[in-house]
């Protein structure tokens, strides 16, 4: 072999092992790409995969919320109509002083929990109707507690308000609802803070009690953690980071934040 067949030689065997190399690498290239495009298929497949799931479990709900629905209209809705009449009747034949007051203030709590469930009827039936700005229906809800007169409740709020769509802020308020009848029922508290601060980013809502606080772990385990499942699970829903602390002694704490993007995302639900 002459040395011009010898370099030939040379520069061929270099050009198919530099072929063969980049063969090897467009190989493995195309590997790493497909990997991780079936990675990403996978992903975005489970994501698809928890939205219908999740979508499926609120078409449940939504269904078993108008069976409530119902069953309050036609069951709970007519005892209280009828508690509403006899209550009405004893003051009329009773119209006495000491039988007055407390007759019409039984008639007056059990009109005012008859517009409640009435009211509560229709939102189960459509939890994405309008139900007001969910600053007022707080602070409403402190109005409420406060004239109750067992403990005092506070709301304040800092920015400038969001409004949530209808289903966000029913979840919202039944969470604030939760946590305001726990505490009036089991911690002895003499006030519930509640604050809301509306962020670029979202919502971040605190709420706290100073009243007895409770051991977590018991409390999973008996009646006060499925109030606590309650909150978290409708927290969950609406996509919100969700905290709470409870410490015996010093009172309990829970914590929302809903990022903006989540604060309008169940309309369609």
């Amino acid at each position: 072999m002459g040395e011009t067949e010898y370099q030939i030689f040379i520069v061929l065997a270099t050009l198919i092992m530099l072929i063969f190399i980049g063969g090897i690498i467009v190989f493995i290239t195309q590997y790493h790409k497909k990997k991780l495009q079936d990675a990403k298929d996978r992903i975005k497949t489970e994501q698809e995969h928890a939205q219908e799931v999740l979508h499926i479990k609120l078409e449940i709900q939504q269904e078993t919320m108008k069976d409530i629905s119902r069953e309050i209209h036609d069951n709970i809705g007519q005892q209280l109509v009828l508690a509403t009449f006899y209550s009405n009747q004893l003051l009329a034949k009773h119209h006495t002083p000491d039988v007055e007051e407390p007759a019409t203030a039984i008639g007056d709590i059990l009109s005012s929990s008859l517009a409640d469930l009435r009211s509560l009827s229709k939102s189960l039936l459509n939890h994405n109707r309008d139900i007001g700005y969910l600053d007022d229906l707080v602070k409403d809800q402190c109005t409420k507690i406060n004239a109750v007169g067992v403990c005092k409740a506070v709301c304040t709020f800092h920015g400038e308000e969001i409004d949530p769509s209808g289903n966000v802020k029913n979840f919202i308020l039944r969470i604030i609802q939760e946590f305001m009848q726990n505490s009036l029922k089991h911690s002895g508290c003499k006030n519930i803070l509640i604050d809301f601060d509306y962020r670029k980013d979202g919502l971040k809502i605190s709420i706290s009690d100073d009243g007895d606080g409770f051991d977590m772990t018991e409390a999973i385990e008996s009646k006060k953690g499925i109030g606590l499942m309650n909150m978290k699970k409708r927290g969950e829903m609406i996509g919100a980071e969700f905290t709470f602390n409870s410490t015996v002694g010093k009172g309990t704490q829970l914590g929302l934040f809903i990022p903006l993007a989540k604060l309008n995302a169940h309309d369609h639900v």
